[in-house]
C-alpha cells in the first residue's frame, strides 16, 4: 500500500505540517502547566495526596494568623478540614481572620506551602461607612 502524498508543493505541506505539530505542542504544554487542582480543605483531603500544585479555597480560622520576618501562616478551614498554610512573606493586607481566602501551592501532608495568597469576597458590595 502506497501513501498519498498531496501533490504540487511538498515544501509548503510540510511547513504546514511543521507547524500544526510546534502548535499542537504548545496547546499541550500550556493546558499542563496552567492545570491546577481546585476545591476545599475536605475535597483535597478526600482526593489523597495530590502529585501537582493545588489550590485551595476556605476561611481563615480566627485566631491562626501569625506573621513574621521569615513569613505567615494561617490555617484555613471550611468548617470540617483544617489546613495549615505556610507563605514566605508578608501576606496582603486584604487577609484577615474569619474572612476567606485562596491560596495555591504545594501540599505536604496537612501543611499547604504557597505561593500565592488571594482574597475570596462575596459580590455584594458595601460602601464605605461615613466617618461623622
Amino acid at each position: 500500500m502506497r501513501l498519498a502524498v498531496p501533490r504540487g508543493r511538498p515544501r509548503a505541506w510540510l511547513v504546514l505540517a511543521v507547524a500544526c505539530l510546534g502548535l499542537a505542542l504548545l496547546l499541550a504544554s500550556a493546558m499542563r502547566d496552567g492545570l491546577t487542582y481546585w476545591g476545599t480543605p475536605s475535597e483535597v483531603a478526600a482526593a489523597g495526596p495530590p502529585q501537582r500544585d493545588v489550590r485551595l479555597g476556605g476561611l481563615v480560622v480566627p485566631g491562626t494568623l501569625t506573621e513574621e520576618p521569615g513569613g505567615s501562616s494561617f490555617v484555613l478551614t471550611d468548617g470540617a478540614t483544617d489546613v495549615t498554610v505556610h507563605y514566605a512573606g508578608a501576606l496582603p493586607a486584604t487577609v484577615r481572620e474569619g474572612e476567606g481566602a485562596v491560596v495555591e501551592g504545594r501540599l505536604d501532608g496537612q501543611v499547604l506551602r504557597a505561593r500565592t495568597v488571594l482574597l475570596r469576597h462575596s459580590n455584594e458590595y458595601r460602601p464605605p461607612e461615613e466617618t461623622p
